[in-house]
């Protein structure tokens, strides 16, 4: 075998490397001994098996339940291949005394941009957040670094095509398997194969349903090329045919707008290039003319038109869609203006290294745009900007986000020189590189418009080495030849560096696994615990083993809880009120230890100034100020969120201080006008000082200068409810819901002021539409059963019980965020296309 665990020649019947000049000689120096090195060529080849696992693996993988997230389950499983190749390859390289490999700009290009992720993470103040994150986020620099580590080891694939063919037949089956998983529970029984970790139909082992329509997307593409540049029987070309419906499918029912644009725009180029390849690209193919198989133009041309169709009508095919299959799928993301406005602001603070990897959800709330109050995305922390490399620009700064850019040029001229440029003409490896390298140039464009996620970002890393190795052989010139062993000395120095290798491997799969064990715990004591102190000790079990800033406050908050039950009882004895005590100075540590570990999170100080509101309320020295004083912490980390008002306002109703809260109260209406919790307090205590009347004729004042406002409606509602006015409070409320179908809030007061006027029917109507988006309200169904068996409830209900939840977006574990409706806004944009009814309706925004 060669002597170079890089230059492989184990495999009987492969075709010869074309030579390359004599001063880039790959001819290996064996260890010892003239025949094959048995041990290497072993190592060599788990090295190599190693890669076609991870390709086949890395779209497929996940621990059942889901015990950390998705995206941990992946980079764990990346980690682990990459660092055991690498230490591999670090003993093999004892073995041999030269190797020879290229040596891609491109990859050390990235690599740089890896150093300036923990450049600007260890320089940000939080060096664990950025650079580890709660569950390994993709946004992070240990993450990237996986990445350049899936990225390099490929290199191992050089000169060997049957591993290289194995590795492309391992993505095949991958890609097999997970959309016919994906087309089963969308098209046949959405509760089939949840493998008891993917609930919903827009989760799959990919990622988010974005995710699986770029991935198909992918599958789209690759079986496109396959097509024409092999010479396939006619059952292989029915069968990729298959698999192209198959994926155009998924990617129909997800409805991804830009998805569509970019494989249309690959596929009319496809065809374009079919018809001309035999004139314009001539020097690269026979000298007679190549006849097309028709079922490579009949797919192509089955791309071209169902592109064009989604991008013309998406919006009534998605309506259609959505109907027939059940699946109402619209995720959002800041627009590229609200992008470059955050790195406009983080611009003037840190220009060259921006917030530090992991860190665009602190930006994002120091610097949105306050109009952003309007919508319901008001209290959503977006962890990433408009795409994958606009979030880099906010995140590592100019330098980062130019490194980026300088990896993807370097990529897309190495592609330009491998392809159009190399001087050898190897079919398979021509196809081999074109198959990688439009796979990973269509995975890095959409990184520009979407922010991909795990498997996504990996998959491109792992394509962009796979062609890496097809560089090798199609521009054999640059090969170069390294020498391992030319002395004692400097063989000492390679086992020196090989030690480090592997105790650097070993350790940061050491570190990696204690993670993962304690997001494990951490996610298992949210979903099993049944009581607030099992949840704590647990929590504490997690903490304990990663120093963990979510842990750390989620004690605190389950302290939190534990102080308000123990406020209730009625007759405390002494020893409640020791453990009050008790309780009260643990909770407050915990929630100083979080504080200590991410000083910029604002729900750590908030969580803080709850503890000190609550000891306010039973007389605890200074606990008012010390109150205000992280209330104030909390809203100068989170400058435009009105929260933080309003935990003031109501630590003044609880001090009996109604001048300060309706104080407050305004500040907080001043940030959002339409806020229906600082309308609801202030009709409270309007009621509660006898102003009704007074209140009224404000409200309607207020009315004829904000006639398109719902929330004002509702305030009025409220208030001549609490008026015994019924006929005017449904008046009004009715007013809110026209201009706001979604208003749930609105509607359950209407509800409720129906029971009052003794219309059951109606009061019942409203209730089971509110039911809909408050299905874990239990007060809210035991209202209904109450009212569908016995009839009107005996006590009359005053409009003033309380309110339920409005819908919100869904922020799926901070990966991404999910809104009910068309949000509305220049502010946020949808990935997805808008479905008609989506569009007519517009979200709540309370």
């Amino acid at each position: 075998m060669s002597g170079s665990p890089f230059t492989p020649r184990v495999y009987q019947g492969e075709q010869p490397v074309p030579s390359v000049p004599q001063e880039a000689s790959v001819a290996p120096t064996p260890p010892r001994s003239s025949g094959p090195d048995r041990i290497g060529s072993m190592m060599l080849k788990a090295e190599q098996y190693l890669i076609v696992g991870l390709m086949f693996f890395l779209p497929l993988f996940f621990v059942p339940g889901l015990p950390a997230s998705l995206g941990f389950d992946k980079a764990i499983l990346a980690a682990i291949v990459g660092l055991s190749v690498v230490v591999l390859l670090a003993l093999s390289s004892l073995r041999y005394t030269k190797v020879a490999t290229i040596v891609p700009y491109t990859l050390l290009i990235f690599w740089g941009f890896v150093v300036v992720a923990f450049l600007s993470g260890f320089l940000s103040g939080d060096i664990q957040d950025t650079l580890r994150g709660s569950y390994f986020e993709p946004q992070t620099a240990g993450f990237f670094a996986i990445m350049a580590l899936v990225m390099s080891v490929p290199l191992v694939l050089q000169r060997s095509k049957v591993m290289s063919l194995k590795a492309l037949l391992a993505l095949g089956a991958s890609s097999t398997i997970a959309l016919l998983y994906t087309f089963v529970r969308i098209f046949v029984e959405s509760n089939a194969l949840t493998l008891k970790s993917f609930g919903t139909v827009t989760t799959s082992p990919v990622g988010s349903f974005n995710d699986i329509a770029i991935f198909a997307g992918l599958t789209v593409i690759i079986s496109l090329i396959t097509l024409l540049q092999l010479p396939l029987k006619r059952s292989l070309q029915f069968g990729l045919m298959a698999l192209i419906a198959l994926g155009l499918a998924i990617m129909g029912v997800v409805n991804f707008f830009n998805l569509w644009i970019v494989v249309g725009f690959f596929s009319i180029l496809l065809l374009v290039y079919i018809f001309s390849r035999d004139t314009l690209f001539g020097r690269i193919e026979d000298e007679e003319k190549s006849t097309v198989s028709a079922v490579v133009i009949a797919s192509t041309m089955l791309v071209v038109v169902v592109s064009i169709v989604f991008v013309v009508a998406g919006d009534y095919l998605g309506a259609r869609i959505s109907d027939a299959t059940g699946v109402n799928y619209l995720e959002v993301r800041p627009s590229m203006t609200a992008t470059i406005d955050i790195a406009r602001g983080v611009y003037q603070e840190d220009l060259l290294l921006g917030t530090g990897p992991n860190k665009f959800v602190d930006a994002w709330r120091m610097f949105k745009d306050q109009a952003i109050n309007e919508t319901i995305f008001w209290n959503t922390n977006f962890t990433a900007g408009f795409g994958f490399v606009p979030t880099l620009f906010v995140t590592l700064g100019i330098l980062g986000g130019l490194a980026i850019l300088a990896f993807h040029a370097f990529y897309i001229y190495s592609g330009y020189r491998m392809l159009l440029r190399g001087n050898s003409t190897d079919p398979f490896w021509y196809y081999f590189g074109i198959v990688t390298f439009v796979g990973a140039v269509f995975l890095w464009g959409m990184s520009y418009i979407y922010v991909s996620g795990p498997t996504i970002l990996l998959l491109a890393s792992l394509l962009t080495g796979l062609s890496f190795a097809a560089y090798q052989a199609l521009v054999p010139a640059e090969t170069k030849t390294i020498a391992l062993v030319s002395s004692r000395r400097r063989g000492f120095f390679l086992m020196m560096l090989v030690i480090v290798a592997i105790t650097a491997a070993v350790g940061a799969l050491f570190t990696l696994g204690k993670q993962y064990v304690a997001q494990a715990e951490f996610t298992s004591a949210r979903t099993t615990a049944k009581s607030t102190e099992e949840f704590e000790q647990r929590t504490q079990v997690a903490y304990e083993q990663y120093k963990d800033d979510v842990f750390a406050g989620s004690v605190a908050q389950a302290r939190l809880l534990t102080l308000r039950e123990l406020l209730a009882v009625e007759n405390p004895t002494k020893e409640d009120q020791d453990r009050f005590v008790n309780t009260a100075r643990a909770a407050v540590a915990a929630a100083e230890e979080a504080i200590r570990l991410d000083e910029s999170n604002p729900e750590a100080h908030a969580t803080l100034a709850n503890i000190f509101i609550l000891l306010s309320g039973v007389g605890f020295e200074d606990a008012e100020n010390r109150a205000n004083g992280k209330l104030e912490d909390a809203r100068w980390r989170d400058p435009q969120n009105p929260s933080y008002d309003m935990m003031a306002a109501y630590m003044a109703v609880q001090l009996n201080d109604s001048n300060q809260a309706r104080e407050k109260i305004k500040q907080a209406l001043a940030l959002k006008n339409n806020f229906s919790e600082a309308l609801f307090l202030m009709a409270q205590l309007d009621v509660k000082d006898g102003n009704i009347q007074s209140a009224v004729d404000t409200t309607r004042q207020i009315i004829t200068l904000e006639p398109n406002n719902p929330t004002r409606y509702y305030q009025l509602g409220v208030l001549l409810a609490a008026n015994k006015d019924s006929d005017g409070a449904i008046e009004a409320y009715q007013e809110a819901l026209k201009l706001d179908t979604n208003y749930a809030n609105a509607r359950y007061m209407l509800a409720l002021t129906y029971l009052d006027a003794k219309r059951l029917e109606d009061a019942l109507r409203e209730l089971r539409i509110v039911r809909e988006s408050n299905q874990e309200n239990e007060q809210l169904k035991s209202l209904i059963s109450q009212l569908e068996t016995t009839g009107l409830p005996t006590a009359p209900t005053t409009g003033l019980e309380g309110s339920v939840n409005e819908a919100t977006p869904n922020e799926n574990n901070g990966e991404n965020v999910t809104s009910p409706s068309d949000p509305n806004s220049n502010l946020v944009s949808p990935v997805n296309t808008i479905k008609e009814e989506q569009a007519d309706s517009q979200p709540a925004a309370q």
